[in-house]
């Protein structure tokens, strides 16, 4: 499966790299033919046309997550100063990426800031390895646990939707196929849904890699089907975990972590029962012998519809000055 992967990015990057340098070609000729009757006019025509060509590519850079470590994070008591200090790094831009996200409350953003603030103090305070460990430790359990939850709470109602709208097809339908096919696009739905809430800033091919990791984590994660959580809210808590690019994405470790985490969480609101067809009619409703007038309800929608299909080409230009600022203050902060 990697080496398809590898072979359709290369298929995908052959014809990119053939137009960059024929553009390239192109450029240097135009710049040459220029140089030979003013040399002030080809270095300004040099620097337009790099400039021209370089904006998309760092517009596209401002929408991808940052890198993902590829080694786990040192244990209690173990790993070097180097590792500690890379930690904490990866630490500061992951709190960074997290207060990009524009849903989040007032005392929340303000305990992003004072983790941050924390974390600037003791990187230029020239900290020891343990006093690395012992910040480290207290944004892991502090600021990185407070999002995890907040993303559940924040956009669980988001998810459970997709669920109801699963059970009434599933309940209106006799076909096995059409129930399982739908049962597949509520996983990936609800997947790619919480990775726009979580991860707004961010690759579309990133975000395929991501639902495509969780939704299959989902269904076939086997300690976790026996609890009060489906696999279509499964594959999205399993976002939440994937959004910290601060450690590797380990399946196994986030099924315990998930397994944990289920458990101080409070699973979904039951279901509205169904009226019966004969129930009754007009506007008088019969439920367990007593009879109910039936009165419309107007509820005020917390979330509008969310129906975002990822960026636009216009979004993309316009965004590349986000991967520059965000650059500068990873910078200065935790340099």
């Amino acid at each position: 499966m990697d080496q398809l992967r590898q072979a359709a990015a290369r298929e995908r990057r052959a014809p990119i790299y053939w137009w960059l340098a024929v553009m390239a070609a192109t450029g240097a000729g135009l710049v040459w033919m220029v140089f030979a009757r003013t040399p002030e006019g080809a270095v300004f025509l040099a620097v337009v046309l790099a400039a021209a060509w370089g904006a998309p590519l760092v517009a596209i850079q401002s929408l991808s997550m940052p890198r993902r470590a590829k080694e786990p994070p040192p244990g209690p008591g173990a790993g070097t100063y180097r590792a500690w200090r890379k930690q904490a790094r990866r630490l500061g831009r992951l709190l960074l990426y997290y207060g990009d996200n524009p849903d989040l409350p007032p005392d929340l953003r303000r305990d992003l800031r004072e983790a941050r603030a924390d974390l600037r103090d003791t990187l230029n305070a020239h900290p020891l390895r343990d006093d690395l460990e012992r910040v480290c430790g207290r944004i892991r359990t502090g600021a990185v646990q407070q999002m995890k939850k907040w993303f559940w709470r924040e956009y669980a109602p988001r998810i459970w939707d997709v669920v109801r709208e699963y059970e009434r097809l599933a309940t209106d339908g006799d076909d096995e196929d059409a129930r399982i096919l739908a049962r597949q696009h509520a996983v990936e739905r609800a997947a790619v849904l919480m990775s726009r809430c979580c991860m707004p800033r961010m690759l579309e091919r990133e975000r395929l890699a991501c639902a495509t990791d969780c939704s299959w984590l989902a269904a076939t994660a086997g300690p976790l089907r026996d609890g009060p959580f489906s696999s279509i809210e499964l594959s999205a808590i399993f976002v939440v975990f994937w959004s910290d690019f601060s450690e590797p994405w380990r399946p196994a470790r986030a099924v315990r972590l998930v397994q944990l985490y289920l458990q101080e969480t409070p699973g979904p609101p039951p279901s509205a029962p169904a009226v019966p067809a004969d129930a009754g009619s007009g506007e008088i409703v019969v439920r367990n012998g007593k009879r109910y007038r039936r009165v419309r309800v107007r509820r005020q929608r917390r979330h509008r519809s969310y129906r975002n299909r990822g960026p636009s080409i216009g979004e993309i230009v316009l965004s590349f000055g986000q991967w520059i600022r965000y650059s500068i203050r990873a910078w200065m902060l935790y340099r």
